[in-house]
């Protein structure tokens, strides 16, 4: 079985470090590239083609949300999972068209759990 392939795009290279550890721990989700911002997170998504997009909210040059609207408007088979350490997110990150919302700091095995439901077209409401 091929691994499902993630952009990880965050401000922060230490969050990215983090996220690509817990989820490459288990083997079927790689983390193919990385963004440091919205843009860059556009580029590479184009380039690398990735199956699932893990957006921080806030970034700068381009926040997430913006870059959610673009990547929906570009590629609609894509599947797009906002994050923020703020809950206020939740509805502008799925009204730019993004699958999923997660507060940061859920556990690993949740955030495993959520990309691959979200692949899989499953995605429900995520328990807080």
């Amino acid at each position: 079985m091929q691994a499902i392939s993630v952009l990880v795009a965050d401000d922060d290279p230490f969050i990215r470090q983090c996220i690509r550890h817990a989820l490459e721990i288990e083997g079927d989700l790689q983390v193919g590239c990385e963004a440091e911002n919205g843009l860059q997170a556009l580029v590479m998504a184009d380039r690398h083609l990735p199956d699932v997009v893990l957006l921080e909210a806030q970034m700068p040059r381009m926040d997430g949300l913006e870059a959610a609207r673009c990547l929906r408007k570009r590629r609609a088979d894509v599947c797009i999972v906002v994050m923020s350490l703020n809950e206020e997110h939740r509805q502008p990150a799925l009204d730019a068209g993004a699958d999923e919302f997660i507060v940061k700091g859920c556990g690993c095995t949740e955030l495993r759990s959520i990309l691959r439901r979200v692949l899989k077209g499953k995605s429900l409401p995520v328990s807080e």
